[in-house]
């Protein structure tokens, strides 16, 4: 998923694809677990990893699912307490999955939180999240489109509520400092895809993300926010 459009891609299709050729597929879901409901087994795919931060959860902490046969084929990464069953001068016997895996002391308390943070989603219903953030994104691309000089990224029908975009006379970082001073939080920078700020000629985008809890009014307050950015610099 684009971290700058967080365009829905077709997972299903992707991994069928892959698998004609015997290619395993890993799904990077940080961007799309906090917005949709994850069938790992739906989806066809072989990893799947996400970020915890990103699900209300605690900071450094996340998850990588793998399928059976080929996470007992592969070796770990890591040695430390808790992954062996085993050692000897002779050889080495891992513990069973997922110990062989979980070198060391875990992160307890992340894990305590990010259990807590995917119960808290589990109880909502992901389908209404999904169409209410939809009606979000839509709104908020509607106003943005009022403002002059104003450049939308990624619009593909079908993605979720995140829009990156960039003002004429503007920098990004500049943009993001005064909506910090009008209340209004957005992330700025090349969003790990530098490449992709080569191919839109532009040296970085400010990006508004929204979620379940956030509202019409807020998204009124970015508008009103980049309208003073106007203002301020032209």
């Amino acid at each position: 998923m684009p971290p700058t459009s967080c365009t829905v891609n077709p997972i299903r299709r992707i991994c069928d694809l892959a698998h004609e050729f015997d290619v395993p597929v890993l799904v990077d879901g940080a961007q799309s677990a906090p917005h949709l409901a994850v069938d790992v087994q739906a989806l066809g795919c072989d990893f799947y990893t996400l970020s915890g931060h990103k699900l209300f959860a605690p900071t450094g902490i996340g998850a990588l699912w793998g399928r059976r046969e080929l996470l007992e084929q592969m070796s770990p990464y890591e040695g430390g307490g808790s992954m062996i069953q085993s050692v000897t001068f002779e050889s080495t016997t891992f513990a069973e999955l997922p110990n062989k895996f979980e070198a060391g002391t875990p992160n307890i308390a992340g894990a305590i939180g990010l259990a807590a943070a995917i119960d808290y989603l589990n109880s909502l219903d992901m389908d209404q999240v999904s169409a209410y953030e939809d009606e979000l994104l839509c709104y908020a691309t509607d106003r943005l489109l009022t403002i002059d000089g104003l450049r939308l990224f990624g619009t593909a029908k079908n993605k979720v509520a995140v829009v990156a975009f960039a003002l004429e006379s503007a920098h990004p970082h500049d943009i993001g400092t005064i909506l910090d001073t009008e209340g209004v939080a957005v992330r700025t920078g090349h969003h790990c895809a530098q490449p992709l700020m080569q191919r839109y000629r532009v040296p970085a985008m400010a990006r508004a993300s929204f979620a379940f809890y956030n509202t019409r009014h807020e998204v009124d307050a970015l508008v009103s926010a980049l309208l003073k950015v106007k203002e301020i610099l032209g």
